[in-house]
Parts: structure tokens; C-alpha cells; sequence
């Protein structure tokens, strides 16, 4: 039991560590999807503890492990918070930027406040402008979902993913015990 405590306390400052390098700026995909794999490995490490809990005969140790297991669920729910939060400024400000233009337009011959001032006359002088507000709309509503969709199915693969890992090592783990060579264990591996 301790070493899942002691294995909660680690995730719980990694997980710290990486939101604030994801606060600093670092917006990499790579740090997206550890983070997610982090809060993922630490739900599991969670639910793991609080069974160990629950089936502990010792009261004194049994209620000490339960306060732990509801303070790591409070950071828990404290990390995931911050993260969202985090994931979610950053696509507004990365949507906000596509739609009013990339930092580097600034530095343009012609600066995005002069290229709206054109587009927009443009628009008004051939009287699309109602025409395009509505098609535009609709469109980035629909792009903002499909984001939405691909990094739920990114966040949902990488869980994939670490459960299949773990099944496959206690797998192998209940193969070692049930005294399963490694040389069967091998040619198992290989015939997949």
C-alpha cells in the first residue's frame, strides 16, 4: 500500500511539474497527450489504492489510507481542472489568432488592422458582407467541434493505449507466476 501512495505523491508532482510547463508556454503536442496519459495513470493509481484501502484490516491504517485517497482524489479533480482550463485558453487564443490573423501579419507591409479595413470595404461594396458573416459562422462552429472531436479521440487513444499496456503486463506477470519460460512467453509475443 505504500508504494501506491508513494507512487500517487509522484504523479501528483509530475503532473504539477508539466501544467507548469504548459502555463510557461510550452504547447507541444508531446506535453498534451503525457499530461493526459499522467491524469489517466493517476485515476487508475487512485482506484487501485482505495481498493487496497477498503480490503486493509487495521482500522488506524485503514482511516489514515482513506484520507489519503480522498486527498489525492481532491488534487485529482484539481490537476484535470487546471489542465482543461489550461487546454482550453490555448485554443481560444490560438482560434482568435487564426481568425484575426497570425502575430508575424503585424509585421507585414500592409498590418491586419489595414488588411480587415480592406476586406471589409470589399465585402460591403459588393454586399456579401451579411452573406459571408453567415457562412463564416456556421463554419468555424463546425471547425471548433471537429478540434474538439480529434483531441477527445487523441485523449481516448492515449488511455487506449496505457490500459492495453498495463493488461499486457499483468498478463505477463500472471504468465511468470503460473511458471510460463520465457521462451513460451517469447513465441507468444512473436505469433501476434
Amino acid at each position: 500500500m505504500n508504494s501506491l501512495y508513494t507512487l500517487g505523491v509522484r504523479q501528483t508532482n509530475s503532473l504539477t511539474a508539466d501544467l507548469e510547463r504548459l502555463r510557461n508556454g510550452d504547447n507541444s503536442a508531446s506535453l498534451l497527450g503525457q499530461i493526459s496519459a499522467s491524469l489517466a495513470a493517476m485515476h487508475r493509481t487512485i482506484e487501485d489504492y482505495d481498493a487496497m484501502t477498503r480490503r486493509e484490516i487495521i482500522k488506524a491504517k485503514q482511516e489514515k489510507a482513506q484520507m489519503r485517497v480522498q486527498k489525492f482524489r481532491a488534487d485529482y479533480a484539481e490537476l484535470k481542472g487546471q489542465f482543461e482550463k489550461i487546454k482550453n485558453e490555448k485554443a481560444t487564443t490560438q482560434r482568435n489568432e487564426l481568425l484575426q490573423g497570425s502575430p508575424s501579419s503585424l509585421q507585414s507591409p500592409i498590418g491586419s488592422d489595414a488588411r480587415r479595413r480592406i476586406t471589409s470595404s470589399y465585402l460591403q461594396s459588393n454586399g456579401e458582407s451579411s452573406q459571408a458573416f453567415r457562412i463564416a459562422f456556421p463554419t468555424e462552429t463546425r471547425l471548433d467541434e471537429f478540434i474538439a472531436q480529434g483531441r477527445e479521440m487523441l485523449d481516448n487513444l492515449v488511455d487506449q493505449r496505457n490500459v492495453l499496456k498495463g493488461t499486457q503486463r499483468r498478463l505477463l506477470d500472471a504468465a511468470n507466476t503460473l511458471g510460463l519460460s520465457r521462451e513460451v512467453i517469447g513465441w507468444i509475443e512473436r505469433r501476434r
